[in-house]
């Protein structure tokens, strides 16, 4: 049973992984003979506004904050009417700590018609999840601002969950009961590094914006039951992403935030999604742009290693799973399927200013994931 379930997924995948690569075509536009499309290979000074004076999103990969994120004055190419909106607008916060002891992956997830989030604790000794919750909720229950930054607000709340994560002053409190989970968390924003701000164009009328922090100091604890981790400066991470996405949408990711030795190392990196747009590694605080990168890994066995490459071999790393979150829920007109191993990359990457490094051990995790929402 468990073998042609796995078999149907793949297959599921296969057909979403398709119709994806047959858009990667739309997600170039030509306008005042100039492509738009969101560049790799360099980072610039982030926009004052998301949207253009054009009315169009300002594609680009950006060292910094959007001061303006919100989707406003959008032209008519991008236009929606409200129903418009809660069927393609998608949001989510998503969290990851990792300790020698544990790791945390959370997010809160709002799909326009649906609350969604999930909380995950993993205990690296016992190599085994605590606390797998997934929740999928009215779309009342839920609630994710257009800022990112400092008046961040994302808050999850129903039957089993009471969860959010909010920003002010520079400091990021994330604060959950979540099943048997329980989370309190203080990141403290104004010792990471500056974010990393990427707008691609994803086809026609439909674009992403998201942005990625990595070692943010977190204070506090988890809890999983009866067992109780302290979180003492390890650094975490963040993503937060707001876009007009792609009815079937897929990709693999890979997300990293903590130290390997003396040093201070992030990694953002995905294939099939945003492409080279948010592809990124950080070195003690500076970050620096990877390109396109390829997963190769076997979709059926996703506790076997992960290999990640870059196109020009700046960047190779095997991920080595400990142990995994999944979920395949098919309902036809809408489906999600993931594979979300937790484990520690190993190789070698190129910071900014050419030094290649070597990396053993660093924890994070990879993501397999299709959708059709």
């Amino acid at each position: 049973m468990q073998a042609a379930a796995l078999r149907k997924a793949k297959s599921q995948t296969k057909v979403v992984w398709a119709n994806v690569r047959a858009n990667a075509g739309l997600r170039a536009g030509v306008r005042g003979g100039k492509v738009l499309k969101a560049m790799s290979g360099s980072l610039h000074i982030p926009p004052a506004r998301l949207i253009g004076e054009d009315g169009a999103p300002v594609a680009g990969t950006f060292f910094g904050p959007v001061a303006n994120p919100a989707f406003l004055h959008l032209n008519s190419a991008y236009q929606r009417t409200f129903l418009e909106r809660k069927l393609v607008e998608k949001k989510w916060q998503y969290l990851h700590v990792a300790t020698p002891e544990m790791m945390l992956s959370a997010a809160i997830i709002d799909t326009g018609y649906l609350a969604s989030g999930f909380c995950a604790v993993f205990d690296r000794g016992a190599r085994r999840l605590l606390v797998d919750e997934n929740e999928v909720l009215p779309p009342l229950c839920v609630s994710i601002n257009d800022e990112p930054n400092d008046g961040l607000s994302a808050r999850l709340l129903g039957p089993g969950v009471d969860a959010r994560i909010e920003r002010g002053a520079g400091r990021v409190l994330f604060s959950a009961h979540w099943g048997y989970g329980s989370v309190e968390l203080s990141l403290d924003a104004r010792k990471a590094p500056k974010p990393l701000s990427a707008v691609a164009k994803l086809g026609e009328g439909r674009f992403n914006f998201t942005q990625k922090i990595v070692g943010i100091p977190a204070e506090g604890e988890v809890r999983a039951g009866n067992h109780t981790y302290l979180v003492q400066g390890q650094l975490a991470g963040l993503d937060y992403t707001h876009g007009y996405l792609l009815h079937e949408t897929a990709w693999h990711w890979a997300f990293a935030s903590g130290r390997a030795g003396n040093r201070a190392l992030g990694l953002n990196l995905s294939q099939g999604f945003l492409d080279a747009a948010e592809n990124a590694v950080w070195v003690d605080g500076t970050p620096a742009t990877v390109g396109p990168v390829r997963f190769t890994f076997d979709a059926a066995t996703p506790l076997s290693p992960w290999r990640i490459k870059s196109d020009d071999g700046g960047l190779d790393l095997t991920f080595q799973p400990e142990g995994l979150r999944a979920r395949n829920i098919d309902l036809k007109l809408i489906m999600s399927r993931y594979a979300q191993p937790f484990g520690t990359f190993s190789g070698h990457i190129t910071s900014a200013t050419g030094e290649r490094l070597a990396i053993v051990g660093l924890a994070g995790i990879t993501e397999d994931h299709a959708a059709r929402w």
